[in-house]
């Protein structure tokens, strides 16, 4: 039984709340022993306003209380993205170094099930269609889409329907929403219209940020499209 943490990321605990406990769910049926980890925040919201020392600050804490762990799961691509690429860069000298080596422990939470040893025990099972939407840090960064659609694979029963034009941004990027927003909601309305296209009612993907982005942006337009974390799909397969 492997021990891990697993990172509730800030905007996920909040908004979001049961999804920690769908993870844990699915971590602990690969045989895992999980502590969570939340009340901390990866240090990207500042970073990406430009607020070093801010997201240094947050970061530390973060890594603080990752560092007994072997493995951190974190149920963000975007999250792990900032903790494994760009939060090591913001300590100086040998403190870089020794973040890094932390960091280099998180893991994103579909890459660490698709490669789990004990996956395949899992007996995923769930009838019905999603439509799947690929965030870009996911797939740019953590160049993790063909783990995603493995996975997807797995789940007994499930159709998966890919979108046409699958590698363009939602349009939410964080604050690029807030700076740009009528270029954000042009990209978000293109994006629905390619959801719409493949007849799903459900939209899935490994990043809650771009869900909510999207889910606003369906109710706002009246479309009917229910929302689906990773973890939370996978612990419905479970039951």
């Amino acid at each position: 039984m492997a021990r891990i943490a697993l990172f509730d990321p800030c905007y996920l605990s909040t908004l979001r709340p049961n999804d920690a406990m769908c993870a844990k769910h699915v971590l602990e049926a690969l045989g895992d022993d999980v502590t969570l980890i939340d009340g901390r925040c990866c240090g990207q919201p500042a970073y990406n306003s430009g607020f070093r020392d801010e997201a240094r600050s947050v970061g530390r804490g973060l890594l603080r209380d990752a560092q007994p762990f072997a493995a951190i799961v974190t149920t963000s691509g975007s999250c792990t993205t900032m903790v494994q690429h760009y939060l090591p860069g913001l300590f100086p000298g040998e403190r870089s170094l020794g973040a890094q080596s932390i960091a280099n422990r998180f893991h994103e939470f579909v890459s660490y099930v698709a490669q789990h040893p004990n996956v395949g025990q899992l007996g995923l099972r769930l009838r019905g269609t999603v439509a799947y939407h690929d965030p870009c840090h996911f797939r740019r960064e953590l160049k993790a889409t063909p783990l995603a659609l493995e996975l997807l694979g797995r789940v007994e029963g499930l159709e998966v329907r890919r979108l046409t034009y699958e590698a363009e941004c939602c349009g939410f990027g964080g604050s690029f929403s807030v700076k740009l927003p009528e270029i954000s909601v042009a990209m978000m309305t293109a994006k629905l219209g390619d959801i719409a296209e493949t007849g799903a009612r459900v939209l899935v993907s490994p990043d809650f940020s771009c869900l909510a982005h999207l889910d606003a942006g369906a109710r706002g337009m009246g479309m009917e499209l229910e929302a689906w974390t990773f973890p939370e799909l996978l612990s419905r397969a479970l039951e």
